[in-house]
């Protein structure tokens, strides 16, 4: 019984991995001590996209000087699918991450 458990928890693994789908940025959120901000998306960069060690590194504006950064790690290459990617980087305006969607 435990080598069938074992089988298909690799067949399931194995099946999602071959499942393409695109990602976005997340939603970014910051406290202060007194309000909690929404970040609003503005760009992303893709750094050693053909390799294992890939990221994407997605940035955030808020009010005033505020702006952070987030890494996404995938542990494998990655690929700009969005319609806003020109080579490695994707910005936009309007806030929307699924103008710089990757896979």
């Amino acid at each position: 019984m435990m080598k069938l458990k074992m089988t298909t928890g690799v067949l399931l693994s194995l099946a999602m991995m071959s499942t393409a789908y695109a990602a976005t940025c997340p939603t970014l959120s910051v406290t202060h001590s007194q309000d909690a901000e929404d970040l609003t998306f503005t760009s992303a960069r893709l750094k050693d996209k053909g390799t294992p060690n890939s990221v994407v590194i997605c940035r955030y504006e808020g009010k005033d000087d505020l702006g952070a950064s987030a890494g996404y790690r995938n542990g494998t290459p990655v690929t700009g699918t969005g319609s806003n990617w020109k080579g490695d980087d994707c910005a936009t305006t309007d806030g929307d991450a699924s103008k710089c969607a990757f896979k």
